[in-house]
């Protein structure tokens, strides 16, 4: 039976685990990661709670890892940014999910505190009651564990400055979604299972964070649930160099969503949308921290 983690006060956060498999913590961990089965590898150190909205962070650690997806994979041209204020395609339609991607290379990364699940709708309504900020309408199944929804790049950056935090660059995004896993699509494998994401329309909308596992690093909802903004300017990917300076009014947004096809869930799939005032209900965010 999975069990689902959920934000309950400051102090105390459920990580979801399978129940069979809920070991406690040892002596001395902090007493809101107790229920969260340690993945392989990690030490307890490497968790904690971020004191201004409760959200659990892991600690990934600093190193190269393989960015990127191998030329193997079907190549197409990627789509040209449209002008300022032109409409965009539907997000899975904005850019070939594999021709940006192109080749591998090893990137390497400092160290860094990420979120471990998508700021919910009960986090961000606290932030928009506290900053002053319009909160923003959400799916009618929305509850308060949900990912938000429908803010844009804009509002997602004002509550990573809020936090003290920022927008994950793709890198940062990209390592933590392999959960240090070299050469695989997705963070379990190379083939889709919709028993560890939620993606492909199999659900008919988001789901609560952590309804799925989570990932090597503990991490939950890093493909599949909603798109995540990245603090990076899209830029197209020619070879292994970015090209072109990148209009700060387009964005990246990375790990597809509920709507998203299986071969738009992968760890590399790159997308974009437009930064400023227009927001989707398949896009939300987390955040980053320096250690």
């Amino acid at each position: 039976m999975r069990t689902c983690s959920y934000l309950l006060a400051l102090a105390v956060v459920a990580l979801g685990v399978s129940a069979r498999a809920a070991d406690s913590a040892p002596k001395g961990a902090p007493p809101s990661l107790r229920p969260f089965k340690l993945p392989a590898g990690r030490t307890w150190d490497q968790y904690r709670l971020r004191p201004q909205d409760g959200m659990p962070q892991a600690l990934i650690p600093a190193g190269s890892f393989t960015m990127g997806t191998p030329a193997a994979a079907p190549a197409q041209p990627a789509a040209a940014p449209a002008p300022p204020g032109a409409p965009l395609a539907a997000p899975d339609m904005a850019l070939d999910p594999h021709a940006d991607e192109q080749p591998e290379k090893k990137t390497d990364v400092a160290a860094y505190w990420i979120d471990m699940y998508p700021v919910t709708v009960a986090q961000y309504a606290r932030f928009c009651r506290a900053a002053g900020h319009v909160m923003p309408p959400q799916p009618g199944y929305s509850t308060p564990r949900h990912p938000v929804v429908n803010v844009s790049w804009a509002g997602a950056a004002a509550y990573a400055d809020w936090v003290g935090a920022k927008l994950p660059t793709e890198a940062e995004y990209e390592k933590a979604a392999r959960g240090g896993q070299e050469g695989l699509k997705y963070p379990w494998g190379n083939d889709w299972s919709p028993a560890q994401a939620n993606g492909a329309r199999t659900r008919g909308g988001a789901t609560p964070v952590c309804s799925y596992p989570p990932n090597g690093f503990g991490l939950f909802d890093m493909v599949g649930n909603v798109w995540e903004w990245c603090q990076d300017r899209y830029q197209r990917l020619v070879g292994t160099t970015l090209v072109g300076a990148g209009p700060d009014w387009l964005r990246v947004l990375r790990g597809g969503s509920w709507l998203s096809a299986a071969g738009n869930l992968s760890v590399a799939t790159r997308n974009y949308d437009l930064a400023q005032g227009r927001s989707s209900d398949s896009d939300g965010f987390r955040c980053v921290q320096a250690p």
